[in-house]
Protein backbone atom coordinates (compact mmCIF):
# COMPACT_ATOMS: atom_id res chain seq x y z
CA UNK A 1 0.00 0.00 0.00
CA UNK A 2 1.30 4.03 -0.58
CA UNK A 3 1.41 4.00 3.39
CA UNK A 4 1.57 1.94 6.15
CA UNK A 5 -1.83 1.38 8.41
CA UNK A 6 -2.63 4.37 11.40
CA UNK A 7 0.96 6.08 10.15
CA UNK A 8 0.02 9.87 10.39
CA UNK A 9 -0.43 12.46 12.53
CA UNK A 10 -4.16 12.87 12.60
CA UNK A 11 -4.34 16.51 14.09
CA UNK A 12 -4.20 19.53 11.98
CA UNK A 13 -1.70 22.37 12.63
CA UNK A 14 -4.85 24.83 13.80
CA UNK A 15 -7.84 23.21 15.44
CA UNK A 16 -10.61 24.81 14.45
CA UNK A 17 -13.79 24.71 16.87
CA UNK A 18 -15.94 22.82 14.59
CA UNK A 19 -12.55 20.27 14.21
CA UNK A 20 -13.31 20.10 17.84
CA UNK A 21 -16.46 19.44 17.94
CA UNK A 22 -16.52 16.77 15.31
CA UNK A 23 -13.90 14.98 17.48
CA UNK A 24 -16.12 14.97 20.99
CA UNK A 25 -19.10 13.71 18.67
CA UNK A 26 -17.06 11.40 17.46
CA UNK A 27 -15.41 10.14 20.91
CA UNK A 28 -18.65 9.31 22.22
CA UNK A 29 -20.87 8.32 19.39
CA UNK A 30 -22.78 5.07 19.86
CA UNK A 31 -22.66 3.23 16.51
CA UNK A 32 -24.20 -0.07 14.94
CA UNK A 33 -21.24 -2.62 14.48
CA UNK A 34 -20.48 -2.73 10.57
CA UNK A 35 -22.02 -6.50 10.83
CA UNK A 36 -25.08 -5.40 11.86
CA UNK A 37 -28.62 -6.94 9.55
CA UNK A 38 -29.15 -2.99 9.76
CA UNK A 39 -26.42 -1.51 8.65
CA UNK A 40 -25.81 -4.04 6.17
CA UNK A 41 -28.94 -3.28 4.56
CA UNK A 42 -28.42 0.17 4.73
CA UNK A 43 -24.63 0.10 2.69
CA UNK A 44 -25.67 -3.16 0.32
CA UNK A 45 -27.95 -1.36 -1.84
CA UNK A 46 -25.67 1.79 -1.98
CA UNK A 47 -22.53 0.19 -3.34
CA UNK A 48 -25.08 -1.79 -5.65
CA UNK A 49 -25.80 1.53 -7.60
CA UNK A 50 -22.43 2.84 -7.68
CA UNK A 51 -21.47 -1.06 -9.15
CA UNK A 52 -24.07 -0.27 -11.80
CA UNK A 53 -21.05 2.03 -13.00
CA UNK A 54 -17.80 1.48 -11.17
CA UNK A 55 -16.42 -1.99 -11.74
CA UNK A 56 -16.01 -2.48 -7.74
CA UNK A 57 -14.46 -6.28 -8.34
CA UNK A 58 -11.55 -5.13 -10.42
CA UNK A 59 -10.37 -1.53 -7.91
CA UNK A 60 -8.70 -0.57 -5.06
CA UNK A 61 -10.59 1.73 -3.09
CA UNK A 62 -9.68 4.18 -0.35
CA UNK A 63 -12.78 4.53 1.85
CA UNK A 64 -12.56 8.30 3.48
CA UNK A 65 -13.82 9.05 6.40
CA UNK A 66 -14.30 5.10 6.70
CA UNK A 67 -15.65 5.55 10.71
CA UNK A 68 -16.14 2.20 12.56
CA UNK A 69 -16.54 -0.11 8.95
CA UNK A 70 -20.02 0.60 8.01
CA UNK A 71 -18.89 0.26 4.23
CA UNK A 72 -15.50 -0.88 4.58
CA UNK A 73 -16.91 -4.02 5.73
CA UNK A 74 -18.87 -4.30 2.52
CA UNK A 75 -16.29 -3.03 0.06
CA UNK A 76 -13.99 -5.35 1.13
CA UNK A 77 -16.08 -8.09 0.05
CA UNK A 78 -16.64 -6.11 -3.54
CA UNK A 79 -13.35 -4.60 -4.40
CA UNK A 80 -9.96 -6.33 -5.46
CA UNK A 81 -8.39 -4.55 -2.12
CA UNK A 82 -9.59 -1.51 -0.08
CA UNK A 83 -8.04 0.87 2.82
CA UNK A 84 -9.96 2.84 5.20
CA UNK A 85 -8.77 6.11 6.29
CA UNK A 86 -10.24 8.42 9.43
CA UNK A 87 -8.84 10.95 11.99
CA UNK A 88 -11.09 9.14 14.59
CA UNK A 89 -9.00 6.73 16.76
CA UNK A 90 -11.61 5.06 18.63
CA UNK A 91 -13.94 5.15 15.31
CA UNK A 92 -11.21 3.15 13.86
CA UNK A 93 -11.11 0.66 16.58
CA UNK A 94 -13.80 -0.52 15.66
CA UNK A 95 -13.44 -0.90 12.06
CA UNK A 96 -13.25 -4.73 11.47
CA UNK A 97 -10.88 -3.91 8.36
CA UNK A 98 -7.47 -3.86 7.44
CA UNK A 99 -5.51 -1.69 6.57
CA UNK A 100 -6.68 1.21 8.27
CA UNK A 101 -4.70 4.72 8.05
CA UNK A 102 -5.39 7.27 11.15
CA UNK A 103 -5.36 10.73 9.03
CA UNK A 104 -7.17 14.27 8.48
CA UNK A 105 -8.93 13.71 5.66
CA UNK A 106 -8.60 17.24 4.61
CA UNK A 107 -4.98 16.56 4.12
CA UNK A 108 -4.13 13.01 2.54
CA UNK A 109 -0.71 12.09 3.22
CA UNK A 110 -0.95 9.53 0.02
CA UNK A 111 0.81 9.71 -2.95
CA UNK A 112 -1.54 11.09 -6.00
CA UNK A 113 -3.16 8.62 -8.51
CA UNK A 114 -2.70 5.44 -5.82
CA UNK A 115 -5.93 4.70 -5.69
CA UNK A 116 -8.57 3.31 -8.25
CA UNK A 117 -11.56 4.74 -6.39
CA UNK A 118 -11.86 7.41 -3.51
CA UNK A 119 -15.34 6.81 -1.61
CA UNK A 120 -16.59 8.77 1.34
CA UNK A 121 -20.03 8.52 2.73
CA UNK A 122 -21.40 11.26 5.29
CA UNK A 123 -18.09 12.91 5.76
CA UNK A 124 -18.23 16.41 4.22
CA UNK A 125 -20.85 17.41 6.13
CA UNK A 126 -18.85 17.15 8.91
CA UNK A 127 -15.39 18.81 8.14
CA UNK A 128 -14.13 22.37 7.91
CA UNK A 129 -13.81 22.22 3.96
CA UNK A 130 -15.61 20.01 1.60
CA UNK A 131 -13.85 20.88 -1.69
CA UNK A 132 -10.43 20.63 0.42
CA UNK A 133 -11.49 16.97 0.46
CA UNK A 134 -13.14 16.35 -2.39
CA UNK A 135 -10.30 17.63 -4.09
CA UNK A 136 -7.77 15.60 -2.21
CA UNK A 137 -9.99 12.45 -3.45
CA UNK A 138 -9.50 13.48 -6.84
CA UNK A 139 -5.45 13.71 -6.31
CA UNK A 140 -5.56 10.57 -4.74
CA UNK A 141 -7.74 8.87 -7.19
CA UNK A 142 -7.00 7.27 -10.61
CA UNK A 143 -10.31 7.78 -11.99
CA UNK A 144 -13.48 7.53 -9.57
CA UNK A 145 -14.50 9.58 -7.31
CA UNK A 146 -17.49 8.73 -5.28
CA UNK A 147 -19.34 10.83 -3.20
CA UNK A 148 -22.26 9.98 -0.39
CA UNK A 149 -24.44 12.57 1.70
CA UNK A 150 -27.21 12.90 3.24
CA UNK A 151 -30.01 14.22 1.02
CA UNK A 152 -31.69 17.62 3.62
CA UNK A 153 -35.24 17.21 1.33
CA UNK A 154 -35.62 13.84 3.57
CA UNK A 155 -37.92 15.11 6.11
CA UNK A 156 -36.02 12.46 8.93
CA UNK A 157 -32.32 13.96 7.57
CA UNK A 158 -33.97 17.27 7.72
CA UNK A 159 -35.10 16.72 11.44
CA UNK A 160 -31.50 15.09 12.21
CA UNK A 161 -29.45 18.00 11.11
CA UNK A 162 -31.87 20.12 13.25
CA UNK A 163 -31.59 18.40 16.40
CA UNK A 164 -27.55 16.99 16.52
CA UNK A 165 -25.64 20.18 16.39
CA UNK A 166 -22.50 18.19 15.04
CA UNK A 167 -25.02 17.21 11.73
CA UNK A 168 -26.11 20.90 11.16
CA UNK A 169 -24.13 21.39 8.08
CA UNK A 170 -26.48 18.32 6.34
CA UNK A 171 -28.53 20.96 6.19
CA UNK A 172 -27.10 22.35 3.30
CA UNK A 173 -26.51 19.12 1.36
CA UNK A 174 -28.36 18.84 -1.62
CA UNK A 175 -28.16 16.94 -5.04
CA UNK A 176 -27.12 20.34 -7.04
CA UNK A 177 -24.96 21.23 -4.36
CA UNK A 178 -23.64 17.71 -4.68
CA UNK A 179 -22.73 17.90 -8.09
CA UNK A 180 -21.46 21.20 -8.45
CA UNK A 181 -19.11 20.38 -6.17
CA UNK A 182 -17.70 17.61 -7.70
CA UNK A 183 -17.63 20.19 -11.03
CA UNK A 184 -16.04 22.77 -9.35
CA UNK A 185 -13.30 20.33 -8.21
CA UNK A 186 -12.20 19.27 -12.09
CA UNK A 187 -14.71 16.47 -11.98
CA UNK A 188 -17.22 14.89 -14.49
CA UNK A 189 -20.10 13.95 -12.63
CA UNK A 190 -21.50 10.07 -14.53
CA UNK A 191 -24.65 9.54 -11.96
CA UNK A 192 -26.58 11.49 -9.49
CA UNK A 193 -29.57 10.12 -7.29
CA UNK A 194 -31.13 9.66 -3.87
CA UNK A 195 -31.69 7.00 -2.46
CA UNK A 196 -33.15 5.03 0.35
CA UNK A 197 -34.90 5.06 3.70
CA UNK A 198 -32.47 3.06 5.47
CA UNK A 199 -30.59 4.54 8.62
CA UNK A 200 -27.43 2.23 9.77
CA UNK A 201 -28.38 3.48 13.57
CA UNK A 202 -31.55 4.72 14.04
CA UNK A 203 -33.62 2.58 11.81
CA UNK A 204 -35.57 -0.80 13.47
CA UNK A 205 -34.42 -3.73 12.67
CA UNK A 206 -38.22 -4.83 12.21
CA UNK A 207 -38.86 -2.16 9.71
CA UNK A 208 -36.10 -3.22 6.88
CA UNK A 209 -38.24 -5.28 5.07
CA UNK A 210 -40.77 -2.40 4.40
CA UNK A 211 -38.00 -0.33 4.48
CA UNK A 212 -36.36 -2.13 1.12
CA UNK A 213 -39.23 -0.55 -1.48
CA UNK A 214 -37.07 2.51 -1.09
CA UNK A 215 -33.79 1.39 -2.65
CA UNK A 216 -34.43 2.76 -5.63
CA UNK A 217 -33.96 6.60 -7.20
CA UNK A 218 -36.55 9.12 -5.33
CA UNK A 219 -36.53 12.40 -4.99
CA UNK A 220 -36.93 11.98 -0.75
CA UNK A 221 -34.51 9.77 -0.36
CA UNK A 222 -32.39 9.62 2.56
CA UNK A 223 -28.90 10.21 0.69
CA UNK A 224 -27.20 11.11 -2.32
CA UNK A 225 -25.10 9.53 -4.24
CA UNK A 226 -23.16 11.37 -6.66
CA UNK A 227 -20.35 9.15 -8.71
CA UNK A 228 -17.71 11.03 -10.84
CA UNK A 229 -15.16 10.36 -13.20
CA UNK A 230 -11.13 12.22 -12.93
CA UNK A 231 -11.36 13.90 -16.14
CA UNK A 232 -9.30 16.52 -16.17
CA UNK A 233 -4.97 16.48 -14.35
CA UNK A 234 -5.14 17.02 -10.75
CA UNK A 235 -2.71 19.78 -9.85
Amino acid sequence: MPISPRSLDATPAGRTENYQQQADYFANASYRTAHDPVVAAYAQPKLDFIEQLVPLTETSVLDVGCGNGVFTLYLRDRCRSVTGVDFSARMLSENPCQPLIQADVEHLLIQADSYDVCFEANVLHHVDSPERVVKEMARVSRRWVVLLEPNRNNPVMFAFGLLVKAERASLRSHAGGLRTLAESCGLTVRLSLSTGMISQNNTPEALIPLLRYFDRPFAFGEYLIVVAEKTLPQG
